[in-house]
């Protein structure tokens, strides 16, 4: 087994694109998975990730409904008996913004806000006392681009953006505020602001069927899960707090951990 045997990890969002690889990585990491997704093909990427050895279960979930949140992580711990990895993936994206009519403004707050931010909040929240018990744990937050981008892009997406962007800065709060209250726990709190990377999301955005020529610009899921379960293998000295850029025609890599800056000095 590899560097994760014995770990356990939800991945929400998990039947196709990022979320899939996300699962499928750790997997060969040794890790057993818990896999939700509002779409029944969740199911078969549990027999994906069992067949590398590790054991797996699927749930068809909402991570925008608390009870929906519960019953994941309560069967997680009832039939694993810990959760050491929780990566928060699952998101959704409708365009909307300031010329909207309340109604739909209201309709696409519901939808924006409860499965990017909500959902976040719902499983960290759910997962964090039984890490804090169990001495530790990784928590992945994903955030986008528009909220930290690389050097030379305006900040936020289109003005057609606004309820997305608002939930993805919501994560960026949780991620900061939640790493500051559990380092003393040894639980590390990180996110990933990303790029265009091939994913069903970005697919849809296309009808899914993208010139090859726009995919072969987009990063892959390989390489950006990579990147996590690098940052995991930093193991509980690691970094946190972090908000970790990661774009198109950049180096996909993890910067040096920022050293501690020295306490101030009071005369």
């Amino acid at each position: 087994m590899g560097d994760f045997s014995g770990k356990v990890a939800i991945v929400t969002g998990s039947a196709v694109g990022l979320g899939r690889q996300y699962a499928i990585s750790l997997a060969r990491e040794g890790c057993d998975v818990v896999l939700c997704d509002i779409r029944s093909e969740v199911t078969q990427v549990a027999d994906e990730v069992r067949r590398l050895g590790v054991r797996a279960e699927a749930h068809i979930a909402d991570v925008s409904v608390a009870a929906d949140v519960k019953r994941v992580v309560d069967s997680a711990l009832a039939n694993f008996g810990h959760i050491d990895i929780m990566v928060s993936n699952a998101g959704i994206w409708r365009g909307g913004g300031a010329k909207d009519s309340v109604d739909k403004s209201l309709e696409d707050y519901e939808a924006l806000i409860g499965t990017n931010m909500k959902g976040i909040f719902m499983f960290g929240r759910a997962v964090i006392p039984h890490m804090i018990a169990q001495g530790g744990g990784d928590i992945i937050n994903i955030a986008t681009d528009h909220v930290h981008t690389h050097p030379g892009r305006p900040t936020a997406g289109g003005s057609g953006m606004d309820l997305y962007d608002v939930a993805k800065w919501g994560v960026l709060a949780l991620t900061l505020t939640w790493a500051k209250a559990l380092k003393d726990n040894n639980i590390r709190v990180n996110s990933f602001s990303m790029g265009a990377t091939d994913s069903f999301m970005l697919r849809g955005f296309h009808n899914h069927a993208a010139p090859p020529e726009e995919v072969a610009k987009w990063m892959s899921p390989e390489k950006v899960c990579g990147l996590a379960i690098e940052m995991i293998k930093e193991g509980p000295t690691g970094r946190t707090g972090e908000n970790i850029g990661v774009w198109v025609g950049f180096e996909i890599e993890l910067k040096p951990i920022p050293a501690a800056k020295p306490a101030p000095v009071h005369a």
